[in-house]
């Protein structure tokens, strides 16, 4: 899965708001490009709805300076993607030897996406077959973390557990006892470095953020929940910065603002008061948003009445959504 360089420089530059790179900063991305150190992605699914993966493929759509772009656009010459069941043309043993190969040479990104089911010896979700039998998500993360440079957990089912591990009824909640990968991969490899992505789903800026990141070899500072603080600020540090409640446009304290929504429906007005998770949420909703338009992004959940669900925190879902 490659393009030329210059496809994807062309890309970044064109969305260097929505990935927040700066004109030095792509310089630098150039010369990383040009460096001929390929970066490896083996990123394997478990238990979830790949959501975080369509939500990637939603990044690239027509940008005029670029023309259309997919996927791939991101995943150039000196990124390789190795193996993603969605994406790849390769099945069956052909796509598992890739992998193997993959892990022989070794310092590749793991990109997990997806919880990691541990009843039943983990054959809840299974990710291939080999000459072994069948192999389960949480055995291929065993056989692929130790050789791996780094840990991308894509999603908040990878990162924490998320709706997967979660369950309506507490007698019978998780059944197949998923755990996040990212625990996982701490009780395997202690000292792996992890960068945590979630969202329900990831937002496909973010991911692009995170790759982009690596590219340039560089180590981005992580809260204790092991998200970027550039994008999802450090509620130890700093209660304001990326608190969506905080820098949400309906926020009451506003001059403009009409106060408390009392129902929903009420265009402009802040849900707080109607079970918003908007005050223990961080991330930068409110200025990246999330649905592209013409002009750039358009929406998000906040503003179209739905209010915040705080699918980004490791609690998620955890109780009512509404009050």
């Amino acid at each position: 899965m490659q393009v030329t360089r210059r496809s994807f420089l062309k890309y970044c530059a064109a969305s260097a708001a929505v990935l927040g790179l700066s004109p030095t900063t792509l310089k630098q991305l150039e010369a990383a490009l040009n460096s001929q150190q390929a970066l490896t992605l083996l990123w394997l699914h478990g238990s979830g709805c790949q959501g975080d993966s369509i939500s990637f493929l939603n990044l690239f759509a027509d940008i005029d300076p670029v023309g259309l772009l997919t996927l791939d656009s991101v995943l150039v010459d000196q990124v390789d993607l190795a193996y993603h069941t969605v994406l790849m043309s390769a099945a069956g043993p052909t796509a598992v030897d890739l992998a193997r190969q993959t892990r022989q040479q070794g310092g590749y990104v793991l990109v997990l996406e997806g919880g990691v089911p541990t009843a039943f010896q983990g054959n809840a979700c299974l990710v291939w077959s080999d000459g072994r039998g069948a192999r389960t998500y949480q055995q291929a993360i065993e056989e692929l973390v130790h050789e791996a440079a780094v840990v991308l957990s894509v999603g908040t089912c990878a990162c924490y557990g998320g709706i997967v591990a979660s369950g309506p009824d507490p007698a019978e909640g998780n059944p197949t006892g998923v755990i996040s990968a990212t625990s996982l991969v701490q009780q395997l490899s202690p000292d792996k470095p992890v960068i945590n992505i979630p969202g329900c789903p990831s937002h496909p800026g973010w991911i692009a953020w995170a790759i982009v990141q690596l590219i340039l070899g560089n180590t981005p500072a992580l809260d204790a929940h092991l998200r970027p603080v550039e994008i999802f600020g450090n509620r130890e540090v700093d209660r304001r910065t990326r608190n969506i409640h905080r820098n949400c446009p309906r926020h009451p304290g506003n001059p403009d603002s009409p106060g408390f929504a009392s129902r929903f429906g009420q265009d402009h007005h802040c849900l707080q008061l109607l079970g918003c998770r908007g005050p223990d949420t961080f991330a930068d909703c409110p200025s990246r948003q999330w649905n592209n338009g013409e002009t750039g992004p358009v929406n998000w959940c906040v503003d179209s009445n739905g209010m915040c669900f705080g699918c980004v925190e490791p609690d998620f879902p955890g109780g009512d959504f509404y009050i």
